[in-house]
């Protein structure tokens, strides 16, 4: 069994392989997606009897009979974009068709999201789900954005933490970010800061992840490949295309058992 939390697919949307649109630009897409997030729960979501009047939980419908609850936090990539077909080819679907049936997908994907912004939007949707598997791709986002390193990795470790309090049986898996230079999208710039910052931000994911003993999905390591695979990458030179979301999803597949 598969259950959507992303019905709302535009066929355009903010990159997040790259730069995003920064400012009050990028905050007033951001909003426009998580107003439409919001109002997805609102339909598809039970509120609990006893909230007081003025204070509005969503709480995310259970699925009774599912043999695991699996949620996707993560951005445009985990949404889709690039994909012929978002709704049904982006790589946390396939993830779950590879896992084998009664698996409760909630994908709560969002276009132009940053892990900071992730933390109060995905975050408290993904523990009212009581998630048995919980994955997290939020980094290049911040790394086109020019957060602080720093400040990645405290909100990295805050995420993590949140998650293990709110749902301490969870596996979760932290992906990493892919050799940018590799990215059409990303040609035009000088690859050698390119991927010092890349490495930067990989070396902190990996600390954290070890420390909170979760499981590091390598996709610098795993996404060389590209060279001579083209075809991963969609038509806009910066999101995967279908065929590069199925090779992600085999990815996380073969790390998560």
């Amino acid at each position: 069994m598969l259950w959507f939390a992303n019905t709302f697919h535009p066929r355009r949307a903010v990159a997040v392989w790259g730069h995003s649109e920064k400012g009050a630009g990028r905050r007033a897409v951001l909003s426009v997606f998580a107003l439409c997030f919001v109002l997805l729960f609102l339909g598809a979501c039970n509120a609990p009897s006893n909230t007081a009047a003025g204070s509005h939980q969503l709480a995310v419908q259970q699925a009774p009979k599912a043999r695991l609850t699996y949620v996707a936090i993560g951005a445009s990539d985990t949404f889709g974009i690039g994909a012929d077909d978002p709704q049904t080819q982006n790589w946390p679907t396939l993830l779950a068709a590879d896992l084998g049936s009664g698996v409760h997908l909630v994908n709560l994907g969002i276009p132009t999201v940053t892990l900071h912004q992730a933390l109060s939007v995905e975050v408290p949707v993904a523990l009212d789900a009581h998630p048995n598997l919980v994955t997290v791709w939020l980094a290049v986002n911040d790394l086109a954005d020019d957060v602080p390193l720093d400040s990645y990795a405290h909100d990295l470790d805050l995420l993590l933490s949140r998650l293990q309090r709110g749902a301490p049986h969870a596996r979760i898996a932290v992906a990493n970010v892919p050799d940018l230079t590799l990215v059409p999208y990303f040609s035009a710039e000088d690859p050698l800061p390119l991927l010092a910052r890349v490495q930067a931000y990989n070396a902190t994911i990996a600390s954290i992840v070890k420390r909170h003993h979760a499981i590091l999905v390598d996709l610098y390591q795993q996404w060389h490949e590209l060279r001579d695979h083209p075809e991963y990458i969609s038509e806009d030179g910066l999101h995967p295309s279908t065929l590069g979301y199925t090779r992600i999803a085999a990815i996380f597949h073969q790390i998560l058992g």
